[in-house]
């Protein structure tokens, strides 16, 4: 998980407001990460039971050892729900804060998040399921009375989720695009706005000098370990 933010409060503009904002925005969009981390890792656990009730499922004896209810494709269907979430909220304040500083680059990650994901697509398929389930694919549809024919409610192809026939990435390769983005806003921070803080820089140099000195102080044992 990421610990990033903090460092960049007041950093990211001359402006004490704007800066604050900028800091606000990006302590949440932080946030929301690891808030996909932590999701991801749930996913993980639970593909793994499935894959391994699959396997169970082809023992002779697995009718006489399984008696108990499982909810796997519940927890499934919930946290990549949330994963979606953090993502369109990554997506939404990386796109804010790059419209606060102007910032094209910013920008180009914002699009480049939208387009790994599709996530307004998804987005709107899951926050709008009660009009999905009557078959309206659109606002526009619901309010003309027009549906459709969803042929896919939501599936699970891989570690892909699917809805109508389009799949959208829920698994640890999109977790990890998902960190490149943000790592590389964090860059983009150091280079092009903290760096130009006094303050910032001066800070940045007295923790590398007190790392320096507490390993120094470990090395001659002054400190020792329980």
């Amino acid at each position: 998980m990421f610990n990033l933010a903090s460092k960049y409060c007041f950093s990211l503009d001359k402006d004490r407001e704007k800066a604050t904002r900028c800091f606000l925005l990006l302590y949440n969009l932080e946030n929301y990460v690891n808030g996909a981390i932590i999701e991801m890792g749930r996913l993980d656990r639970v593909r793994r039971r499935i894959s391994k009730k699959l396997k169970d499922l082809q023992k002779p004896d697995f009718a006489f050892r399984s008696r108990r209810k499982d909810f796997s494709l519940v927890y499934l269907a919930n946290d990549t729900h949330f994963y979606f979430i953090c993502i369109d909220k990554v997506y939404k304040l990386l796109f804010k804060l790059a419209h606060q500083l102007d910032d094209i680059d910013i920008k180009r990650l914002a699009k480049d998040l939208r387009k790994t994901f599709n996530i307004r697509t998804v987005r709107n398929h899951l926050e709008h399921i009660d009009d999905r389930c009557l078959g309206f694919l659109r606002l526009k549809d619901k309010k003309k009375g027009v549906k459709s024919h969803i042929s896919d409610f939501g599936n699970f192809i891989g570690d892909n989720f699917s809805f109508n026939g389009k799949q959208f990435p829920s698994g640890r390769a999109s977790m990890l695009e998902l960190k490149q983005i943000y790592t590389t806003l964090v860059e983009i921070l150091d280079r092009k706005y903290a760096s130009q803080d006094p303050g910032f820089v001066w800070r940045q140099h007295s923790e590398k000098v007190y790392k320096k000195i507490m390993q120094k102080l470990k090395k001659e044992k002054w400190f020792q370990t329980p």
